[in-house]
């Protein structure tokens, strides 16, 4: 999806997914908030520079730092210990499980390494929720770039035939499920909200009301885009191509 879909949707579903710490604590809120927008943006390797500077380009950025940092190891990594040699800008990098899992062990250690040198409560605090938001975005670009048609490579570089994809295309202006997928998660927010606020849920229950709620919207969005699993085939160079110089 692009930059704007996965913002808003992951943004819809933080507050789903974490209302009960939220709702009346502005420094959660901005800390998992804050985690949860540089989450979803990262795996976006291949977003293309804007052609002015505007907000979009804090967020590429953003990208551009990250592809120098963690993703140079990564793939350091990869040619070191499982001699495989993937190239810095196939997005099947971060689009896969092993990427995401690679990504969330990096983002914990940096953290705890900070956490470690400022023992702070506050910042200890604020740290963990925002640790909390990071693997949250990575989780929630994972499952909606899942719904698109170009998909994930889940076991990329391990194997590259394995392939999950549903059939949006985000540009396709004429396709209403995306934005369906934004007013569903804002009527699951506007529901939770009335719920929580009416008093009628007791406290015991508002984890399990956020993550069942939160289990709904994601598949209710795997069914209406159609996800499937693409049976293994050989990539051919030209495919492979496509397949690094393209978004999702």
């Amino acid at each position: 999806m692009i930059t704007r879909h996965h913002l808003g949707l992951a943004f819809g579903s933080m507050l789903i997914l974490y209302f009960p710490v939220i709702f009346a604590d502005f420094v959660v809120l901005a800390a998992i908030a804050s985690g949860v927008c540089i989450g979803v943006l990262l795996p976006d390797i291949q977003m293309k520079k804007p052609r002015t500077f505007r907000a979009l380009s804090l967020a590429w950025i953003l990208v551009q730092v990250f592809k120098r940092t963690v993703l140079y190891l990564n793939i350091h990594l990869y040619q070191y210990i499982f001699r495989i040699q993937p190239e810095s800008d196939d997005k099947r990098l971060t689009h896969s499980l092993p990427g995401v899992v690679f990504l969330t062990g990096m983002i914990v250690c940096i953290l705890v390494i900070i956490m470690w040198a400022f023992p702070a409560p506050l910042a200890t605090h604020s740290l963990k929720f925002f640790l909390a938001g990071i693997i949250a975005g990575l989780v929630f670009h994972f499952l909606e770039d899942t719904c698109t048609k170009k998909g994930m490579y889940p076991f990329y570089p391990f194997n590259e035939t394995y392939h999950i994809s549903g059939s949006i295309q985000p540009c396709n202006t004429k396709d209403p499920r995306i934005r369906l997928f934004h007013i569903q998660a804002i009527a699951i927010v506007v529901a939770i909200i009335l719920l929580y606020g009416s008093g009628l849920c007791p406290e015991y229950l508002k984890w399990p009301v956020s993550v069942s709620a939160m289990g709904i919207c994601i598949l209710l969005m795997i069914y209406k885009a159609e996800v499937r699993v693409v049976c293994p085939v050989p990539i051919t160079h030209k495919q492979s191509g496509a397949i690094k110089r393209g978004g999702s």
